[in-house]
């Protein structure tokens, strides 16, 4: 494809048909007019066809579109868009064509990308209140060892369907959220990001590095080998990988709560606090590092009922410590009437699992409302869920989505209601 230049002495602009906010220009046969020209005439159409394109060296870095939308449509060389600078201020629309090395910033004014056919290739970047949706087509064709998708600055990105063929990467508040569609790598988490996952599959390897990240997984399947590095993870669907791993080397651990779901084969909790209510665990289960005693880590499992080599254990709210390690075998009927089956060795035994002398195992009866942990409900718990409601505390997240609102206030009033066993 040959350069165009930034001259627009064959600009077509169609202004009786043109839509409401601006008009509609048509690449080819005309070529991209200057920034000025969007700064005259704010909400613009640009739409590009088959042959048609913009290139890097048309426009000045970076480029505000002042509001406008642009098509990117398919065709022989069909929305062939190639920059390799900032855009910002516009509506991409990508309908059979290709996007290739795109950086969109929102600085000024509002940006948007949706991706419904054709594909965003060799770099895709979303810097500042940008906003991206993925409802089919491609993204990725990277070089080796890089994220086809980075997402930074607040940005946000929803996938609803389509492939990414390699990982994606998220920093600095930045969210994702996932309804449908296949990432053949992991997802990355780091600065504070916020990812949540409905549907869809996610390839191996994915990875949470910062304690305020949050991973909300209720379906859809990942890869093997997730790794919780910092932050925490909630699990209330959906399946993780096999070999998938609580794993900290420095710092604050991470936290996991489940209440359904399940976890792949050889799961490991080597670092943090692992709460489970409900869902499954794989085989070959290891909760503490294999080195040392295995302390470090804390088990909490909240339960309708235990036996612990077929003898009915006598549970409360208060949680009772299971120190157990000598080949018994724990077995739990979940809130969700999901049955867990622990092996409690202190050492490796083929095919089972492995529960570290030094890692804590408790076990107790549910009342998510005795906030106080007396196995009582009064005026002490109601004001320990207002003060925690105040602090936004995780303790009065009791719809578990993260955010504190009158769900959360609903629920606990209908814990306090049910009373505890």
């Amino acid at each position: 494809m040959q350069r165009r230049s930034m001259t627009v002495s064959c600009l077509m602009i169609s202004t009786g048909a043109a839509i409401a906010g601006g008009p509609v220009i048509d690449i080819p046969p005309s070529t991209l007019p200057s920034e000025a020209f969007f700064d005259a005439n704010p909400g613009a159409t640009v739409n590009l066809n088959a042959g048609g394109g913009i290139l890097a060296g048309e426009f000045t870095n970076p480029f505000g579109f002042n509001g406008a939308t642009l098509n990117v449509f398919s065709g022989s060389e069909a929305g062939f868009f190639t920059i390799d600078q900032f855009i910002e201020d516009v509506h991409v629309v990508v309908d059979g064509g290709d996007v290739i090395r795109t950086k969109l910033v929102g600085s000024v004014g509002t940006t948007t990308l949706t991706l419904n056919t054709g594909s965003c290739e060799r770099g895709f970047w979303l810097m500042g209140n940008t906003t991206a949706t993925q409802n089919g087509g491609s993204i990725g064709l990277v070089a080796g060892g890089a994220a086809a998708l980075i997402a930074e600055d607040e940005a946000s990105f929803t996938m609803n369907g389509g492939t990414i063929d390699t990982f994606i990467l998220f920093n600095d508040d930045s969210t994702f959220m996932m309804n449908g569609g296949t990432i053949s790598g992991g997802i990355q988490l780091n600065d504070n990001a916020i990812a949540t996952m409905i549907g869809g599959s996610i390839g191996a390897g994915s990875l949470m590095t910062d304690t305020a990240c949050v991973f909300n997984f209720s379906g859809g399947t990942t890869g093997d080998s997730f790794v919780v590095e910092k932050g925490t993870i909630n699990v209330s669907g959906g399946a993780l990988g096999d070999n998938s791993a609580l794993l900290n080397f420095d710092g604050i651990d991470p936290v996991m709560n489940m209440t359904s779901g399940a976890l792949g084969t050889a799961f490991r909790a080597y670092d943090g606090t692992l709460n489970i209510e409900g869902g499954l665990i794989g085989d070959g289960f290891r909760l503490g590092r294999p080195t040392g005693d295995g302390s470090g880590v804390t088990l909490n499992l909240i339960v309708k009922s235990a036996t612990l080599d077929g003898v009915e254990l006598m549970l409360s709210t208060t949680p009772t410590t299971i120190t157990a390690r000598g080949g018994e075998f724990l077995s739990c009927v979940m809130l969700d009437d999901s049955l867990i089956g622990l092996d409690l060795n202190d050492g490796f035994v083929l095919g089972e699992d492995r529960i570290r002398a030094g890692a804590v195992l408790t076990i107790a009866l549910d009342c998510a409302a005795d906030l106080t942990g007396d196995g009582s409900l009064d005026f002490f718990d109601v004001s320990a869920f207002l003060a925690a409601f105040a602090a936004m505390d995780p303790d009065a997240d009791f719809t578990g989505d993260g955010v504190f609102n009158f769900f959360d206030v609903s629920a606990f009033l209908a814990a306090y209601s049910d009373g505890c066993p």
